[in-house]
């Protein structure tokens, strides 16, 4: 069942969850794809208010059916019938008519999409007695994307550059195609060295490999089953076309220790096989396990063994770091890894680290556009001497993804500056 873009604000709701336990972002397989239709700010004509006024309200989506969907915070404006009769509104918003007195009203069909507005970012709660409705998505603030040179940037020229996470799903079902995967590395090559990839299905490989030798970037490619490696190493070998030169790092699983999903012995054992099956290729480069930081402090031989340790370390999901701690939390956490590894100066790689632009708050750590955009500043301030040794959350919105309490219903909202991949759009 489909939800619709429906938002419901009650009287009076609940705060939403703080202080929850410690969880960590998970990048799922496709398998758990479901569309997710995303926000809007929402205009709302209403009699009884004098002057236009913009809040934050809590709202419920719901289904065709009115059954709740989830909550989100989004950003209303009431303007006064004068203004609203008056002016014509704003194309990034939707208008509904609110009465005057009554504390529920009916739906009302759903208007024509208008323009997609710019996301804002939620900071409190609000009590309302309106049903607005609304059927776009925000775009992103960030600044216009780049287009790609005529010639390749050279790799090298990049190689000083924070890496970025991207993955080829379309939120409404399927895999991007060669040419979509190409237009989202128009937007992003410029501004980042290694993309780093998951898998190898959705002939993603070879798609990225095109899109990265024309657009001059490095590959960070994963083998996301860890029972099929043989298979996920020759599919490799056919995506490159044998041109190791393009591949920075191949990972070997992701968080599959601290998901539960493999034992460490068996995470190591994935990683030799890989690694031979790699040499006997002709790749060279690092080959690795990737984990969470809490994973591999507790098994520093996952460092130990792999080319240079992968860790991916999330400042959101702590509910005592806040959006302008995100770097310091990076960089103790690293520092803390190193403390328990054999070989203290060996190269740590952040592997995901980012903050979500929308979401259920987390304590301290606290979704929305300004919040995202602080702790990406102070993360990329903490790596100012070494960009090339983190590796941001994530290019764009992974609207395939499904939404969880467990990761406070900010799964498909890390795209950073709130950016949608052109075909989600």
């Amino acid at each position: 069942m489909r939800p619709t873009t429906v938002f419901i604000t009650f009287l009076s709701l609940f705060q939403l969850s703080a202080g929850q336990q410690r969880h960590h972002h998970v990048h799922r397989h496709r398998a758990n794809r479901a569309f997710i239709p995303t926000s809007n700010k929402i205009t709302i004509t209403d009699s009884t208010r004098s002057t236009a006024t913009e809040v934050p309200e809590v709202v419920v989506y719901v289904d065709q059916y009115n059954h709740p969907v989830r909550t989100a915070t989004e950003t209303v404006v009431y303007v006064p019938v004068s203004v609203a009769t008056h002016k014509t509104p704003a194309p990034s918003t939707s208008t509904v008519v609110v009465p005057p007195v009554s504390s529920k009203a009916a739906p009302v069909p759903l208007p024509v999409p208008p323009a997609p507005p710019q996301p804002v970012s939620a900071s409190s709660q609000h009590s309302s007695s309106s049903i607005p409705i609304s059927s776009t998505k925000p775009q992103p603030t960030s600044s216009t994307p780049s287009t790609p040179s005529a010639s390749p940037t050279s790799v090298s020229d990049n190689s000083a550059l924070h890496g970025v996470t991207y993955s080829p799903y379309k939120g409404s079902g399927g895999c991007k195609t060669a040419d979509e995967v190409d237009a989202d590395f128009a937007l992003i090559a410029k501004d980042y060295g290694v993309i780093r990839l998951y898998g190898v299905d959705c002939d993603q490989v070879a798609s990225a490999y095109a899109a990265a030798k024309k657009h001059g970037n490095k590959l960070f490619l994963g083998i996301f089953d860890i029972n099929s490696v043989d298979e996920a190493v020759s599919t490799m070998i056919a995506g490159v076309n044998h041109d190791w030169s393009m591949v920075d790092t191949i990972s070997v699983g992701n968080e599959l220790i601290n998901n539960g999903g493999a034992t460490v012995s068996q995470s190591l054992d994935a990683l030799s096989r890989a690694r031979s099956a790699l040499r006997a290729a002709g790749y060279q480069g690092p080959v690795v396990v990737v984990d969470t930081f809490v994973a591999m402090l507790a098994h520093p031989e996952l460092c130990d063994q792999s080319d240079y340790c992968a860790v991916n370390v999330h400042p959101f999901f702590d509910p005592n770091t806040g959006a302008d701690q995100a770097g310091s939390f990076v960089t103790s956490t690293v520092s803390n890894i190193r403390s328990k590894i054999s070989d203290p100066d060996k190269r740590v790689v952040v592997t995901e680290t980012g903050w979500p632009w929308q979401g259920e708050s987390n304590g301290a750590a606290v979704p929305g556009m300004d919040q995202q955009s602080t702790a990406l500043s102070s993360i990329r301030s903490a790596y100012s001497d070494n960009a090339s040794d983190v590796i941001l959350f994530t290019a764009f919105n992974d609207m395939w993804k499904k939404a969880e309490s467990g990761t406070f219903m900010a799964e498909q909202f890390w795209g950073m500056g709130g950016r949608y991949s052109p075909s989600d759009q």
